[in-house]
């Protein structure tokens, strides 16, 4: 069954790779559910779990699974953030005869070996929230980080207006949330020369490497007026150390998380840009399935950001 399966998909990934390359993406409400009773066996393989958002999407995707599809099998695998891991893990599931792998990417490139081990066993794979270089997936579902980056980079030009400095925390390096959200920072503020990049560094999306980063950019910079956060996680980093310096400035990060919508709501962060985990976790689901029984999927599904600032923290508050 899996080597006929393999033959289907070979095809499939064929169209997917034109498809993708021309930005073509399909809207989650477009999805024609799998029948809730269709038996299949999903391995995921999260990145890691020990950041929010991660943490987040994978309860996510094992709790809709558990109440959409009854004879679904769902094999959660924590990367820890480390690519051997992630590939070392990518082999167990395949040991145990997976019908199709969730894959959310540790790194842009080194993750795409996952697909490789997945061809040559016929199991298909579905990317979500993070993707690789590498387009030979059956699908993607995730949001465009680029349109998170420029919606950061214009929301703080607006609040600074004419001018300022800027510092940005990105996420870990090679990730493919980090090269495309820093990509929509360079078609907007970065392309502007009225607004002064003094710093750029990677906090890895931790917390307290962003408060300890963001402590020494403010005894450097006595100008600082914003830091651009890749994710919520460096952004409550960046707000923790603004608060004990007694220092205002402009913060914003990614993802939406509870206690960033609150900081928010509060007036104490800025904004932040919901990416929405729910949406990606029941969609990456009900395509894993649909591609597990054979059904067919658009190359890419593309789940929306949205803005949140003080006037609608409020409707985003769980």
């Amino acid at each position: 069954m899996k080597k006929l399966l393999a033959m289907l998909m070979t095809g499939t990934m064929a169209l997917s790779m034109g498809a993708a390359a021309f930005g073509e993406e399909a809207a989650p409400e477009d999805l024609v559910k799998a029948a809730a009773d269709s038996e299949v066996t999903i391995g995921v393989l999260m990145k890691t779990m020990s950041d929010t958002y991660s943490n987040k999407l994978g309860e996510a995707i094992q709790s809709y699974a558990a109440e959409n599809y009854a004879n679904a099998e769902i094999l959660l695998m924590d990367g820890q953030a480390d690519i051997a891991k992630q590939i070392s893990q990518a082999e167990d599931l395949i040991a145990k005869q997976v019908d199709v792998i969730i894959l959310n990417p540790q790194d842009a490139d080194g993750s795409a070996q996952v697909l490789d081990l997945a061809a040559e066993a016929g199991i298909p794979v579905v990317e979500v929230n993070t993707e690789t270089t590498r387009t030979d997936y059956v699908s993607y579902v995730g949001s465009n980080d680029a349109e998170a980056g420029e919606m950061m980079g214009n929301f703080v030009m607006e609040q600074l207006g004419e001018g300022g400095q800027y510092g940005i925390l990105e996420g870990e390096m090679g990730q493919s949330a980090q090269l495309l959200r820093y990509e929509g920072l360079e078609n907007t503020i970065l392309a502007n020369d009225a607004y002064e990049c003094v710093a750029t560094l990677s906090a890895s999306w931790q917390r307290d490497q962003a408060m300890s980063t963001t402590e020494d950019w403010l005894s450097k910079y006595p100008d600082l007026k914003a830091v651009i956060c890749e994710n919520d996680d460096m952004s409550m980093g960046a707000l923790q150390a603004a608060e004990a310096n007694e220092r205002e400035l402009v913060i914003i990060g990614v993802d939406g998380i509870s206690d960033a919508v609150s900081a928010v709501s509060e007036g104490r962060l800025s904004a932040s840009v919901l990416q929405d985990a729910n949406g990606q976790a029941s969609t990456v689901v009900d395509v894993a399935v649909k591609v597990g029984v054979g059904e067919e999927v658009a190359p890419r599904y593309k789940v929306p950001f949205q803005l949140i600032t003080a006037e609608n923290a409020a409707d985003f508050m769980e």
